[in-house]
């Protein structure tokens, strides 16, 4: 479900004619899922190279990239690209998916199954949100181990940041709660996209002209007993409520992990 957003919008102009432009390319062809394109800078854009790599790949520390990666599908998203330009500015872009076609096929299944045995017609919106995310929070545990040890080499081969670890494992941290949301909103066509605080992502939703926060790890708390109890302070909130939670710190987690970026992230505003 491709969408126009505050930040990056749909193009079929492919000849970059500034910074704003240039962005809204690469969202475009990330959100197309094309795994390769090719397009061009205008002579009257001398610095759309240096913006490609400087700004856009992160290379001085722009991060763009990485923010238009919430914005499309999960199924579009990368988890690499690589990006190569020539004199006459032609740049070309290769893709690396987050997700093999094997596995959004497990996760579409999944999603499938779930939908067909706790969502029913006459449900509102707000009612079918708000099983499923009930669901995956009994379904699966936060995977606290993963989570300390990010950079232990025995979890290279984890899924649980995505939604097939989350359905597969049941396990997942917060990127594989947010995407098995993300792809549910999707599926019953609801606009959305990821926004992501300091180490942390969670579900951005417009309901009733509305947007609002869902954050399907915050209300899945850890326990010592090592039960499943299901929270709702962050579902369905705005970001004054939001906000508000975070300063309470009710969880034992870093206070800034909901202070999203607002030039970014604008409907949330």
């Amino acid at each position: 479900m491709s969408a126009d957003f505050e930040f990056v919008q749909i193009t079929d102009d492919f000849i970059a004619k500034d910074f704003e432009h240039l962005l809204n390319i690469f969202y475009t062809m990330l959100d197309s899922g094309q795994e390769e394109f090719i397009f061009y800078c205008a002579y009257s854009y001398r610095e759309c190279s240096k913006d490609v790599f400087a700004k856009v790949l992160n290379r001085d520390g722009g991060n763009y990239m990485g923010y238009i990666n919430h914005f499309v599908h999960p199924f579009n998203s990368y988890s690499a690209i690589n990006v190569t330009a020539n004199n006459f500015g032609r740049v070309t872009v290769k893709i690396t998916k987050q997700y093999s076609e094997e596995q959004i096929e497990f996760v579409l299944a999944e999603i499938e199954s779930i939908t067909e045995s706790i969502i029913t017609d006459n449900m509102s919106i707000k009612d079918k949100i708000e099983e499923f995310h009930d669901y995956i929070i009994y379904l699966a545990d936060y995977d606290e181990e993963r989570a300390d040890n990010m950079d232990d080499p025995k979890f290279k081969d984890s899924f649980t940041h995505t939604a097939y670890g989350l359905f597969k494992d049941n396990l997942a941290l917060c990127g594989g709660f947010s995407d098995a949301m993300a792809i549910f909103l999707h599926q019953i066509g609801v606009r959305n996209y990821l926004i992501s605080g300091v180490d942390h992502v969670w579900n951005l939703v417009e309901i009733d002209n509305k947007w609002l926060h869902i954050d399907v790890t915050w209300n899945n708390p850890l326990t010592d007993r090592g039960t499943t109890f299901i929270l709702h302070y962050w579902f369905l909130i705005d970001t004054p409520t939001l906000m508000a939670l975070s300063e309470e710190e009710r969880h034992e987690r870093t206070r800034d992990s909901h202070r999203f970026n607002k030039n970014i992230f604008l409907e949330a505003i």
